[in-house]
């Protein structure tokens, strides 16, 4: 209960941090060149379900896009703002902490999210087909939890690493393409849909895309989901290792500065 109380907080925190961020212009500029050339390119296809498909896969592109760049920097700038002291001296885990700023990040990207998503029913001028609704939103839960393991991995990463600006520029491309936004994995070469299996993201996606067209059988759609679990679940196990690296070294050294 204390830990979801800590997770509850650190929710709050961010959130009312960052408030004012939410549907920032610069957010909103960001997405509507995606949003008009990626359904230009789905209406060239004539499916129904294609169109859908992308007008699913580019907010949560969105999405993407700004929770990995604020979780994946989120631990430095605690370093830099010396604000991780009081974390570390508690007895909260500062996992737990990311956990709760980054259901936050979730939160405040969903408004780009949807501006994006009305931007490409307005261009498209259809109504989403999706063959099992049910299923559909079950994958996009599936997605939500995806996000947050995947975003947390790169908060201490980046402070092991010893990241720098742009670091995320090359990173963000090459996660939208592997997760399977813009088009189905299996559209990929092989080599890169073996990388792209890794992300729990690219089984989710792969969940909506059978929700979107229809699935052929249900043992296809329950293991894309279990598959986005599993590698969730060993993303989460590696991402836990890694926070207990950064935090053994600064208890060990008693310096904040050693990273």
């Amino acid at each position: 209960m204390n830990q979801l109380g800590a997770i509850g907080a650190a929710f709050l925190q961010q959130w009312k941090t960052s408030l004012s961020n939410i549907g920032s212009m610069a957010q909103i500029l960001g997405i509507i060149p995606p949003a008009i050339v990626v359904t230009w390119i789905g209406l060239q296809s004539k499916d129904p379900a294609v169109i859908t498909y992308v007008t699913v896969g580019v907010p949560l592109m969105a999405i993407w896009n700004g929770v990995i760049f604020n979780v994946g920097w989120s631990l430095n700038r605690e370093l830099g703002y010396g604000t991780l002291g009081f974390v570390i001296i508690s007895q909260t885990q500062m996992l737990t902490v990311l956990i709760g700023k980054t259901l936050a990040q979730i939160a405040i990207s969903t408004p780009v999210g949807i501006i994006g998503l009305v931007i490409m029913l307005l261009i498209s001028f259809q109504v989403p087909s999706v063959a099992d609704p049910g299923l559909l939103v079950f994958s996009l839960f599936l997605m939500i939890i995806a996000l947050l393991v995947t975003s947390l991995l790169f908060a201490p990463l980046m402070v092991i690493v010893g990241g720098r600006g742009g670091f995320f520029n090359a990173i963000m491309p090459f996660g939208v393409v592997l997760s399977g936004f813009y088009f189905p994995i299996d559209s990929l070469p092989v080599a890169l849909q073996v990388i792209a299996r890794i992300l729990p993201t690219s089984w989710a996606m792969n969940g909506v895309w059978q929700s979107i067209r229809g699935i052929e059988s249900w043992w296809s759609i329950i293991s894309a989901w279990g598959m986005c679990l599993l590698t969730s679940f060993a993303i989460f196990c590696f991402t836990y290792w890694l926070f207990q690296i950064v935090e053994k070294r600064i208890r060990n050294t008693g310096s904040l500065a050693t990273f």
